[in-house]
């Protein structure tokens, strides 16, 4: 299975990249991290946001939303990365590509590490 699907990758080309790349500070502003899970349920997955950092952050339909960190040296915001799985599980050791989307050229792969689970700030 792959994590991004045709309508995700229209919806990457038709986004300026400034407005899909805040930092991962902005990103988890005001959440506080949960303890370490091993595996997310893929139908779950609302959004994903990867940084320049090389974290990916999972936002989850109903929170909380996920971030990994799964030491791939050339992950970066405009990239695309793919996993082929065979459950419906994204689980720590799964392995990703790394992809260039215009070009299609491959960037290597490595596999996810923990989930760090972030609740949502509640707006008042």
């Amino acid at each position: 299975m792959r994590i991004l699907t045709l309508t995700t990758l229209l919806s990457l080309a038709a986004t300026p990249l400034a407005a899909r790349a805040p930092s991962q500070d902005q990103a988890l502003a005001g959440r506080t991290p949960g303890a370490p899970t091993s595996c997310i349920t893929q139908s779950r997955i609302d959004d994903t946001t990867i940084f320049d950092s090389g974290a990916i952050l999972y936002r989850m339909k109903a929170g909380p939303d996920y971030l990994n960190t799964p030491g791939c040296p050339n992950l970066r915001h405009d990239r695309t990365i793919i996993s082929h799985t065979y459950s419906g599980q994204l689980c720590r050791g799964d392995v990703l590509t790394v992809v260039d989307p215009p070009s299609g050229m491959g960037f290597g792969a490595c596999p996810l590490g923990d989930f760090i689970p972030y609740e949502r700030v509640k707006q008042p």
